[in-house]
């Protein structure tokens, strides 16, 4: 199985994330490991599983790199491949588009066949308002992938991290 991880990052929270994970899981565990802006979204269609790390930037937008991947979208078939999100934000700083840019993306994956529904936390250690990353299945508000905010709960990070890549890898077959 060829499972690559792309993050995207402007303080450097969301790369921080992304080593975590890559530490968690073990470097053997990925074909690719990539800051999202050294890739083309065609090269999206030649991993089985993309785990995607997406900060959501400003009010509810996407970060820089990110957006110009998501520009392009439409180009690209992946139908079959499972898609895993996790996202950094500010839910204090920003209660009604907290982590909203997970949200898109995994709309964006999903409707262009990838296959989702793996990798979902629960939303109600968190405190927002709204957010596009937030759906409710089986009467559970679940984020579409990994939460955090490295502002309000960076003491949180580091357990739920494990506990999301202990989640991934049963969800996997890993």
């Amino acid at each position: 199985m060829k499972i690559a991880l792309f993050y995207g990052t402007c303080t450097g929270k969301t790369e921080a994330v992304a080593e975590q994970i890559k530490e968690e899981l073990g470097e053997a565990f990925f074909t690719a490991f990539e800051d999202v802006s050294q890739i083309e979204p065609k090269d999206l269609e030649k991993y089985d599983v993309i785990i995607a790390g997406i900060p959501t930037w400003d009010v509810g937008e996407l970060q820089y790199d990110w957006q110009d991947i998501f520009d392009k979208l439409d180009e690209v078939d992946l139908s079959g491949k499972k898609v895993l999100m996790f996202g950094t934000g500010d839910q204090a700083g920003y209660p009604d588009t907290y982590q909203d840019a997970i949200g898109i993306v995994y709309d964006k994956f999903v409707a262009r066949g990838a296959v989702g529904g793996l990798g979902f936390t629960d939303a109600t250690t968190h405190e927002f308002e709204e957010s596009k990353g937030c759906i409710t299945k089986d009467g559970k508000k679940l984020f579409v992938g990994l939460a955090l905010d490295e502002d309000c709960q960076p003491e949180l990070t580091e357990q739920r991290v494990k506990d999301w890549c202990a989640q991934i890898k049963a969800e996997l077959g890993v």
